[in-house]
């Protein structure tokens, strides 16, 4: 209220002042247009100065009514425009959440609807591939995987990526490592490269390139420890099959000796290359490898490969192999070890006792055979004869009841039933 009172009689004291000017210096104001013989113009100067004043406030009128217009019209354009964008981006949003939840259909449709106004049209078009690969449309989501890459300078890795994905999915082996290693030329320690690569080789069995993949899996991918120590074991598992297979004594001993002190006193690896050893012929050296793993702890797979071995010195390893059952005490592999041993040296009594031992504690076909062909050989025939049919019908226990010669029917119905 004092506001008002305060510019009201600002107003007032400003209009007597007004008055009082205009009334003590009326002014003249004469205007000559084209010199003196052209037109003049006379008025009050106190008209002019009103006529200038009115003048000034429709000109900043006009200004201020063009200016609302402007923005009038540019807030009509970036509505439409900025609403499309909106609708863009909310079409991206439920296209990924449906490629999210595996609707390829629909989540294609979205995506590719989105892609023109999406402010990254390059996510648009990835999962739009992906979806058509999905739904089969192999063509299409090669052609998106080109529109993807021609959105940017900067879209050839996330491309290479998505294309190996396919070609993983697709089982084109081939094609995915060629597609990585030309991506890893630019990247090459980029962890999804380096996993994609890990998965095509271990698809296709190519364990060299696993195992000098390894130490960059190591150190830039995102593998568990105990995953990459287990893809770690059977890289140089297959690299040693591999060589046993061919036949490369050669080979298999440059295997294990590149391998560190660790792998090399892994239990589980130690064995595999006694037994590839073995199968190379050089049982002299796998004797060591099986003796040294007997001498740590028990194991029933290395002691009955133990007894197939020919060492440099059968004696001794009799004796080794005595010591185990003092250790260990008595078991049925080892005793069938034991026994081969006893063969190996020919001490025939001594054999044919460690058999018989190791069928009392468990009955095997193996170890029957074994008995049966030192009893054959020891003349005892019948009683071979015996072992063998004891053996053949543990090794084959899943024949059915059939009638045969000589046998009543009824007594075979009345077993069945």
């Amino acid at each position: 209220m004092k506001r008002f009172l305060f510019f009201t009689l600002v107003l007032l004291l400003g209009g007597a002042l007004l008055a009082e000017a205009m009334r003590s210096y009326p002014g003249y104001l004469l205007l000559m247009v084209g010199g003196d013989s052209g037109k003049r113009i006379e008025m009050n100067l106190w008209v002019a100065i009103g006529g200038l004043v009115l003048g000034l406030l429709i000109l900043f009128l006009l200004i201020w009514l063009l200016r609302s217009l402007a923005r009038a019209i540019e807030g009509s354009v970036s509505r439409i425009r900025f609403g499309r964008s909106r609708m863009a981006r909310r079409r991206l949003t439920n296209g990924l959440v449906e490629y999210m939840e595996g609707n390829w259909a629909r989540a294609r449709r979205l995506l590719l609807k989105s892609a023109a106004r999406s402010d990254a049209p390059i996510i648009n078009y990835l999962a739009a591939a992906r979806s058509a690969f999905e739904l089969g449309y192999r063509d299409e989501a090669n052609e998106l995987l080109a529109k993807a890459e021609a959105t940017g300078d900067d879209t050839q890795l996330a491309v290479a990526i998505s294309q190996a994905r396919m070609q993983l999915l697709d089982k084109h082996y081939e094609q995915c490592i060629a597609s990585l290693q030309r991506a890893m030329q630019e990247e090459p320690n980029h962890p999804a490269l380096l996993q994609l690569l890990r998965q095509a080789y271990y698809h296709i069995g190519e364990w060299n390139g696993l195992r000098e993949l390894l130490p960059r899996l190591e150190k830039h991918g995102t593998m568990p420890e105990s995953q990459l120590q287990q893809l770690e074991l059977e890289v140089y598992q297959n690299l040693l099959r591999d060589a046993a297979n061919r036949k490369d004594r050669e080979k298999l001993r440059e295997i294990w000796q590149s391998l560190n002190g660790r792998w090399q006193r892994n239990i589980e690896l130690r064995n595999l290359y006694g037994e590839t050893l073995h199968k190379v012929g050089d049982d002299v050296e796998a004797e060591k490898h099986l003796r040294w793993i007997l001498n740590r702890e028990w194991r029933g797979d290395t002691v009955r490969l133990y007894g197939h071995l020919t060492g440099a010195d059968a004696n001794q390893q009799l004796s080794v192999a005595d010591g185990w059952q003092k250790e260990y005490g008595e078991n049925a592999d080892l005793l069938t070890c034991l026994g081969r041993l006893c063969l190996r040296n020919e001490i025939w009594g001594k054999a044919r006792q460690y058999f018989e031992k190791s069928l009392l504690l468990r009955s095997d076909p193996v170890t029957s055979a074994e008995l049966a062909r030192l009893l054959f050989a020891l003349g005892e025939k019948d009683q071979a004869a015996r072992l063998y049919e004891q053996g053949l019908l543990q090794a084959v226990s899943d024949l059915p009841q059939l009638p045969l010669p000589g046998q009543n029917s009824s007594m075979l119905s009345t077993k069945a039933s």
